[in-house]
């Protein structure tokens, strides 16, 4: 029987594996940037300042987002993104950060063990 593997909601092992998968190279879209996330990896688009990232149980990106705001005094704008034009399908999430929240937000996540891929300025 084929499957995907065994699943695993240990907090150390999906960051590891998130260090050791190939990065994501020049996407064209939103579905592409949702197909090389995964959990303990975030994309930081710099042409629209958004930041995309997907959530699981052991390690929840959004919770993460929540803090920093918190502490910014603020309230952040995390969007569903769905894979199809009839939004059945949920894809990643994603947020679009300030200057000042990217900094914040950027250094919790290092510090939380999540590896942060940007895109090229063009």
């Amino acid at each position: 029987m084929a499957g995907i593997g065994p699943i695993t909601t240990n907090r150390n092992d999906l960051l590891r594996r998130a260090g050791v998968r190939p990065g994501i190279s020049a996407p064209q879209n939103e579905l592409e940037i949702f197909c090389a996330l995964c959990v303990g990896r975030v994309y930081y688009r710099v042409e629209n300042q958004t930041l995309y990232f997907v959530d699981s149980p052991a390690l929840s990106v959004s919770e993460i987002i929540k803090q920093v705001f918190r502490g910014l005094k603020q309230s952040p704008r995390i969007q569903q993104l769905y894979m199809d034009e009839h939004n059945l399908f949920r894809a990643a999430y994603s947020i679009p950060l300030t200057t000042a929240q990217c900094k914040a937000l950027f250094a919790a996540l290092t510090l939380s063990g999540i590896h942060i891929k940007r895109s090229d300025r063009n």
